[in-house]
């Protein structure tokens, strides 16, 4: 029996692991992954499917499931993953060189598809989204977060600077405090 089909409708990614897989968890088996956050609006439809998908093979018994709901806001988040690196189209339906993707970051706007693994693993029941494509509609790029510092007044440590030792040392600072 072919395993069931998903889209989701166009959210904002969360944690994207998509340009490099999440080895942080799981360094031996490490998957792409990301949360696609919703609107309970948008994402009822899916939710439904998912629900009604697994009671079909899991029946009323409780299972596993890849949807969280943020209870601040309200919206829900689906997460999907894999293995193997999606393969990745732009908002007109091009699929990107693999070689030229942009790096994906939060609040990107995109949508996944794939299918759905319904298992029953070691007394575990649930279900996966396994994502097969990310459809990008925007692009945030993932930066580092310098938190809107600048240059200190006064000097301080200055990256690749070194000292009369030849060892990397930081500036000694303009004023000294007295406490």
């Amino acid at each position: 029996m072919a395993k069931p089909r998903f889209n989701t409708p166009l959210g904002r990614a969360k944690y994207p692991h998509l340009n490099t897989p999440d080895i942080a968890f799981d360094s031996v088996s490490p998957k792409f992954k990301v949360e696609i956050v919703l609107s309970a609006e948008d994402a009822a439809p899916l939710v439904k499917e998912i629900k009604s998908q697994a009671e079909a093979i899991h029946g009323k018994s409780p299972c596993k499931l890849p949807i969280f709901k943020d209870e601040e806001t309200g919206e829900v988040c689906i997460k999907v993953q894999s293995k193997y690196q999606p393969t990745f189209i732009d908002s007109t339906g091009a699929v990107m060189d693999e070689n030229k993707l942009p790096k994906i970051g939060a609040g990107s706007e995109i949508r996944a598809g794939g299918t759905m693994n319904i298992y029953e693993v070691s007394g575990k029941k649930g279900v996966a989204l396994m994502v097969s494509t990310i459809q990008i509609a925007s692009i945030v790029a993932s930066t580092s977060d310098t938190s809107g510092f600048g240059a200190l007044d006064g000097g301080g440590y200055v990256a690749g600077q070194k000292e009369a030792s030849g060892s990397e040392s930081p500036a000694p600072l303009a004023e000294a405090y007295d406490f």
